[in-house]
């Protein structure tokens, strides 16, 4: 019997339900020939298996592209007055086709494993943190608890005596911080290697072979216990791992000359966000009251002297970009740099930034070494490739491309990968250092040498200046994690923060914090430098690299980066999901991701070889020509932090919020097509606004509108069936509906693109007095299709529409022939004197004056 069961809450997961539910709904979808459906479960006072027969349902899930499918529903009820259950349940289904026909467990037919079911005790969180960490050191010392503004959230603070350092010998310590009590599922950010953070999970027991920044734990009670170790503070690495038997280990590294305290945050809520959350509160205070007064006021000086420039941030995170990386290859050449512009500008591609990745830079390299051990020898770029020199080929580019806003240029946090070269011209003209190299890393053993940590300053003033005299305007600051590399605790000491400072001070003074980090998920930086907020942002990269020839690394990539957002979206940068190339087997898929992201967009395309219809759903063009991508105001993270990447065969849900909507990327992450039930429940605001009328839910590539009328108490999430094929994905967007007497408005954004609500920043209903007609202004960060949802008395709206864009002429708009119910605005049409009449970071305001029923 070969069977696409669906179900929710999911099969192979857990599912933890919203305070204050009364029951668990499910919903099971099977082809049409089923014809009985139960629910096997032990939600019950003894916790003894029982049955729920399932009918079949009247008001089907929303449904895309599924045909031939039937729906069963039923309910458990876990508040009756009677009992409350609380606390997880397991189940299962079994199914039949005919009255007469055996019963069949879904493990059989499927191999699906049971699903749980978390519901969540009603009490609020204890102020005693000795309830959800047994055993915790007496040599810890359990700070006051941290004043939260929610009363469902507890923190405290924790901290234990470290010693200092010792010649070229670190002060280490370890102390334990318990057991989780009642975890059922556990989840952590780990040193997934030495440059890059990465997710695991686990169920009761905890076991990690790596060292977490970040731990969280699902309780049988539902509340969720996050724990945050700092480091960059004080000469610090602090991380957290477990021991043989499933304690919780606080692990700290002193390289200072004096002792240190090590610091955790450990913080309960009822969602694992709103703990992280509520845990990075008071490390930020923390790492605020303990930074370098002097850095901070160089740092702020050096970012005023640079007022112009940094007025052009805005264009810096929005411009679609292209870098030289994978698209060029490793040797690169002006011709190489200047045919893939010119492949781009004859396709109408007009970017914003161009990023010259490495292989530009002067360089020696011992005979019979990778180049993974090339080392910088001056600043100005390689004569072999470059005879006419950096500034040269950038005054070309600028000339040729001069819509090219800012243009980037790539180097390591020593210079390059083997560090700097001691007899170059760099090594004659700064104080060098010379460190052994930690073996059994990357590139680790043997020994570096770069530019001293008291000269570090100088170099980067030096360096940044000669950059900017080119034409160069932002930097790519790669292989940060080197700055953890050095065997002992002296060179550490010596070059860590000092570099940290140096380069994001001259970053400042000379491009107006245009930068992008790379290798930097290293605890000492992240806590360091990317908290600050009397900074701009820097773009960090979250994850490793997009490797295209790396078949198993595409899922990985984009499940990793989705997790780690979870905790770097409480930081003050940009997250960077890394570029990708829009003509290949994984196009779309890292395209969905990048346009929930939150972050910067860019390509590393071979000339010719590009997508321009994706390239099309990424990015808009503005009123002055210039083309942006639609970044989303909240950053797109998981869903389902404790789901294992190879655990369950569900789909990867990426949510992120703008204005009014929120943008969910569905990915289905394995090498088969699925069809899974998708639960909308996360889109729902618990107190909708007064003139909301339900929402609409767009499918992006149908286009589809689909529609939920949420009802006042009402706890049963809105549900999609959705089939995704092989490494594919889709986006659903969420608009709430304006209600108007008989008339229903929705904006919708930009259509085509993939996260067109995020090109709304702005929307205001009002109804005329004197015709009783509804005007609706929408200020748009760039010109396309804008669509309107308009209903009138549950009908499609039988009169024009008037519309004014930019102050320009009145025009009358039909409903679209695809979907009667919507409008479509082509806004490029409809701007009055095309780019003449643009400013740079201009807006959009669109008028629209709608018939009320």
């Amino acid at each position: 019997m070969a069977l696409t069961i669906t179900c929710h809450p999911p099969l192979g997961a857990i599912h933890v339900l919203e305070p204050d539910v009364s029951h668990v709904q499910f919903v099971v979808g099977a082809p049409s020939t089923v014809s009985d459906v139960t629910i096997w479960h032990n939600c019950t006072p003894t916790s003894e298996w029982s049955e729920l027969g399932l009918t079949k349902s009247t008001t089907p899930p929303l449904i895309d592209n599924q045909k031939g499918r039937k729906y069963f529903t039923g309910a458990i009820s876990v508040l009756d007055g009677t009992y409350n259950l609380t606390g997880p349940f397991k189940f299962t289904v079994k199914l039949r086709d005919s009255k007469d026909a055996s019963w069949l467990w879904i493990k059989d037919l499927d191999g699906s494993q049971d699903g749980e079911v978390v519901v969540p005790a009603l009490h609020p969180p204890s102020s005693d943190l000795s309830s959800y960490l047994d055993g915790i050191s007496k040599d810890i010392v359990v700070d006051e608890r941290a004043g939260t503004n929610a009363a469902a959230e507890t923190v405290w603070k924790l901290k234990a005596n470290t010693p200092a350092a010792h010649g070229q010998l670190s002060g280490r310590t370890s102390y334990s911080l318990g057991k989780a009590i009642d975890c059922i599922r556990w989840f952590a950010i780990v040193r997934h290697n030495d440059a890059w953070f990465g997710p695991r999970h686990g169920r009761e027991v905890f076991s990690l072979n790596e060292e977490a920044v970040m731990l969280s734990f699902l309780r049988r009670d539902g509340l969720h216990v996050v724990i945050i170790a700092i480091s960059g503070v004080e000469n610090l690495l602090t991380t957290v791992v477990s021991s043989e038997h499933g304690h919780i280990l606080l692990s700290s590294r002193n390289d200072g000359l004096e002792p240190a305290q090590a610091r955790v945050v450990v913080a309960i809520a009822e969602t694992c966000e709103k703990a992280i959350a509520a845990a990075m509160r008071p490390v930020r205070e923390f790492t605020r009251c303990h930074s370098n007064n002097i850095v901070t006021m160089d740092l702020q000086k050096a970012g005023s002297q640079n007022v112009d420039v940094a007025a052009t941030l805005q264009s810096w995170y929005d411009g679609f970009a292209y870098c030289t990386w994978n698209g060029l290859g490793q040797y690169l050449s002006p011709s190489k740099i200047l045919d893939a512009l010119t492949s781009l500008d004859d396709k109408g591609v007009r970017l914003t930034t161009l990023i010259i990745d490495d292989n530009w830079q002067s360089v020696q390299l011992e005979p019979g070494k990778s180049d993974f051990y090339r080392q910088w020898s001056d600043f100005e770029a390689n004569k072999e490739h470059f005879p006419g020199g950096l500034k040269s080929l950038i005054t070309t580019i600028r000339s040729k491309f001069p819509y090219i806003q800012f243009i980037a240029v790539w180097h390591g946090i020593f210079g390059h990968w083997g560090g700097m070269a001691p007899d170059s011209n760099i090594g004659k003209d700064y104080a060098m250092r010379t460190f052994k190299r930690r073996e059994g890393i990357f590139l680790g053993g043997g020994k570096m040498t770069t530019v001293e940590g008291t000269d570090a300053v100088r170099l980067y003033d030096d360096f940044y200046k000669f950059l900017s005299d080119a034409g160069v305007d932002a930097v790519k600051v790669d292989t940060q994690s080197f700055l953890d590399y050095a065997e002992h605790a002296d060179d550490r000491l010596a070059l860590t923060t000092a570099y940290q400072d140096a380069w994001r001070l001259a970053s400042l003074k000379y491009f107006g914090g245009r930068a992008i980090a790379c290798m930097a998920q290293i605890p000492q930086t992240i806590f360091y430098s990317f908290l600050r907020d009397d900074l701009p942002k820097p773009m960090v990269r979250t994850s490793d690299d997009f490797f295209p020839d790396d078949p198993s690394s595409h899922s990985w990539h984009i499940f990793c980066n989705a997790h780690n957002a979870l905790l770097m979206q409480h930081f003050h940068l940009l997250p960077d999901w890394d570029m990708f190339q829009t003509k290949h087997q994984y196009s779309r898929f890292h395209a969905t991701a990048r346009c929930v992201s939150g972050g910067p967009i860019y390509i590393t395309d071979a000339p010719g070889d590009h997508d321009l219809d994706l390239i099309g759903e990424m990015i808009a063009k503005t009123p002055d020509g210039s083309l942006v991508v639609l970044r989303t105001e909240k950053l797109g993270r998981t869903v389902e932090m404790y789901t294992g990447h190879s655990e369950t065969t569900q789909f990867l849900q990426i949510r992120a919020e703008h204005h009014e909507a929120v943008i969910t990327a569905v990915f289905n992450l394995y090498d088969e097509p699925l069809t899974k039930l998708v639960s909308l429940g996360y889109h729902l605001k618990s107190a909708p606004a007064k003139d909301e009328a339900g929402y609409l839910f767009r499918v992006h590539s149908s286009g589809r509108v689909l529609r939920h009328a949420a009802t006042p108490g009402d706890t049963n999430p809105p549900i999609m069936e959705l089939h995704l094929g092989a490494h594919d994905s889709d986006i659903i967007t969420r608009h709430p509906i304006r209600r108007f007497k008989n008339t229903k408005v929705a904006v919708l954004g930009l259509l085509g693109k993939m996260a067109g609500a995020a090109a709304v920043v702005g929307t205001s209903y009002t109804v005329l007095p004197k015709t009783s007609e509804i005007q609706v202004e929408v200020q748009l960060r760039a010109l396309g299709s804008l669509g309107v949802y308009v209903s009138a008395d549950s009908r499609p709206l039988s009169r024009p529409v008037k519309a004014t864009v930019g102050g320009g002429p009145v025009a009358e708009v039909e409903p679209s022939a695809s979907d009667p119910f919507v409008l479509e605005f082509d806004l490029e049409t409809l701007w009055p004197g095309g780019d003449r009449n643009a400013k740079v970071g201009s807006e959009v305001l669109v008028t629209l004056v709608i018939p009320m029923l």
